[in-house]
């Protein structure tokens, strides 16, 4: 049995699908509020839950074997990101030790290693940029003295590069509104590496289910490309004619603020060594990743107002 925590998110709805897809049977955490539809149509048992109360969590993690922490609240969304990435992360490890839980498989950013540019490989030292990244690279850190202290459950760590995909609140539904107004304006002029929801999924399952990678840290992308190219691919596949430029002072892109950032930064990823032994082999690259936005958009073209 999986729990799946945080599995109502952009990330973690694609990871609720592609287990659903490999046959397995998992619970899913939800935060009040949360849009439940994913779950109910890949057969999860939603349980709401708050990682900062143990007897929700220790509810939770009844019966279950592997854990999917993918909780992971974004800066521009939620106040409490700190102490989620934190002591959320803490009980999530004494609960999970406590319930004899075999496996944790954590969701972490390439963040981490800040926003400084250049690329990023397995030696790069981490220099967190800002209050988030701090966050989320102390979640790392606990959870790897963890794992220095106690053999179970077994903990590993997935780093990947900016993800974009179906779903996503902050990239790819900004795009689609911008597009839908005849203007793509994009920060920054970096190349940057991409990773595809559906790829982290794949690699956070092969992390649960491979025994030899007990402790690792895997950096993830599926493909790179820079913003003029990626604002490009995207209206090449939805047929939609309209300028790409780069952002001025009278004409600001949409995204976030920490979208923005992160697309500034240009972080790029070399392919990695260990990839070959988590068994990952990335299957969505510039093109199968707008072509499969563009097909989600056809069917749900009312999102970008929903949203």
């Amino acid at each position: 049995m999986n729990l799946l925590i945080g599995a109502t998110g952009f990330i973690g709805g694609h990871v609720v699908e592609y287990l659903f897809q490999q046959g397995e049977i998992s619970k899913g955490t939800f935060r009040k509020g949360a849009h439940l539809k994913v779950m109910d149509t890949n057969g999860v048992q939603g349980i709401e839950t708050d990682l900062l109360d143990h007897h929700v969590l220790h509810e939770a993690m009844e019966e279950v074997d592997t854990v999917y922490s993918m909780a992971s609240p974004m800066p521009y969304g939620d106040t409490d990101f700190e102490r989620l990435n934190t002591e959320g992360i803490s009980n999530v490890l004494e609960v999970a030790q406590e319930a004899k839980v075999k496996t944790i498989v954590h969701l972490s950013t390439l963040d981490v290693y800040g926003f400084n540019g250049g690329l990023v490989t397995e030696s790069t030292a981490t220099k967190p940029s800002g209050p988030y990244q701090t966050s989320k690279l102390a979640a790392d850190r606990l959870l790897q003295e963890f794992t220095r202290r106690n053999p179970d459950p077994r903990v590993v760590i997935i780093r990947p590069a900016r993800a974009i995909g179906s779903r996503d609140p902050s990239l790819t539904i900004p795009l689609l509104r911008m597009a839908e107004s005849g203007s793509v304006n994009m920060p920054g002029s970096r190349s940057a590496s991409f990773t595809h929801p559906r790829d982290v999924a794949q690699a956070m399952y092969r992390a649960a289910t491979t025994p030899s990678v007990a402790g690792r840290v895997y950096l993830l992308k599926s493909f790179d490309a820079s913003p003029d190219e990626l604002g490009r691919a995207l209206l090449n596949s939805l047929g939609v004619s309209a300028r790409v430029k780069k952002e001025g002072v009278f004409s600001r892109s949409s995204l976030p603020p920490y979208t923005s950032e992160q697309i500034r930064a240009g972080l790029r990823l070399d392919a990695q060594e260990s990839w070959r032994e988590l068994g990952y082999s990335p299957q969505f690259g510039l093109q199968q990743t707008c072509e499969e936005i563009a097909q989600w958009y056809r069917k749900e073209p009312w999102a970008t107002e929903a949203a």
